[in-house]
């Protein structure tokens, strides 16, 4: 069993369901799973990721993100979320820290290809919403996949997730994640927000932090709630998402707390949907709990 099989399940008993939303489109259960499928087979057969190898991602929150993560659980590969935010040497570090041997990139970070190639020549890059120089679009590298979809004698026991630490007292250092660690936060999410298929999670924190890949995001999936993803954070898409899509679980921070709180829209925007939000990374000020628990 790899943590893919519980995208799987859901496949089989809720295939029609909405597994994640994503700028006005939906991928049921059974989409993200023949995508997830795909995805392991294009990058075994065409990009030769075996077990152990990195492959990384720089890109802004996207459904393809999650399905490079469970892609890479069926092949006991592990996946490097890059920070968008960081400046290109800073990603090369992360990339030749990690010995990355693919990346997939989104045109809006593919400053970053040329310095790559020069410092890690023989890794290969993928263009999740292009076509780079020389290389695949991830449409095209799903269209040539071949072959079997998993390694074997892969389980919960296999790293999956290489995360940087921010490096504010020396160089980041790569935080390496099991899938079984993966799965043990599902079940613990499922205690602290009482999380059931019922729920529907608001993702506006980068997928390349963990609180906004592993708070609420990846549990939901594994307990095939159904993820609503927005690219970034925005105060205004935040609150519009909330009085329309209706979620009932979050996870925000105090500064963007702050800044649903400080919108023009805030007072107007219907609130009621949600029965949990979930915060942290950094002390809470009591005027922005006061306010949440006042709306």
């Amino acid at each position: 069993m790899d943590l893919s099989d519980f995208i799987f399940r859901h496949a089989g008993f809720t295939p029609d369901k909405p597994a994640l939303r994503f700028e006005g489109g939906t991928l049921t259960y059974a989409a993200l799973a023949a995508r997830i499928d795909a995805a392991a087979r294009a990058l075994k057969s065409e990009l030769r990721v075996g077990r152990g190898d990195r492959v990384a991602v720089l890109a802004a929150n996207h459904p393809d993100y999650l399905v490079l993560l469970y892609a890479c659980a069926r092949l006991g590969a592990m996946l490097v979320p890059l920070n968008w935010r960081l400046a290109v040497p800073e990603q090369l570090f992360t990339l030749t820290d990690a010995s990355v041997g693919a990346l997939l990139v989104e045109k809006d970070f593919g400053s970053v290809i040329a310095p790559l190639a020069e410092a890690l020549p023989q890794t290969r890059v993928v263009g999740l919403d292009f076509a780079p120089a020389g290389g695949w679009s991830f449409e095209e590298l799903l269209a040539s996949r071949c072959g079997e979809s998993r390694n074997p004698r892969i389980d919960l026991s296999a790293p999956l997730l290489v995360v940087y630490t921010s490096g504010t007292t020396g160089r980041p250092k790569g935080a390496v994640l099991r899938q079984e660690a993966l799965f043990w936060n599902g079940v613990m999410s499922q205690h602290m927000h009482g999380l059931t298929a019922n729920d529907h999670v608001l993702t506006v924190l980068p997928l390349f932090h963990v609180g906004g890949l592993n708070i609420q995001t990846t549990p939901a999936l594994h307990h095939g709630a159904t993820v609503t993803l927005h690219p970034r954070f925005a105060p205004e898409t935040t609150l519009a998402a909330i009085a329309c899509d209706r979620p009932t679980l979050a996870v925000l921070v105090p500064a963007t707390m702050q800044a649903m709180i400080t919108h023009p829209a805030w007072n107007s925007t219907d609130l009621s949907s949600l029965r949990a939000l979930t915060t942290g990374s950094t002390i809470v000020p009591q005027n922005l709990i006061d306010a949440f628990e006042q709306r």
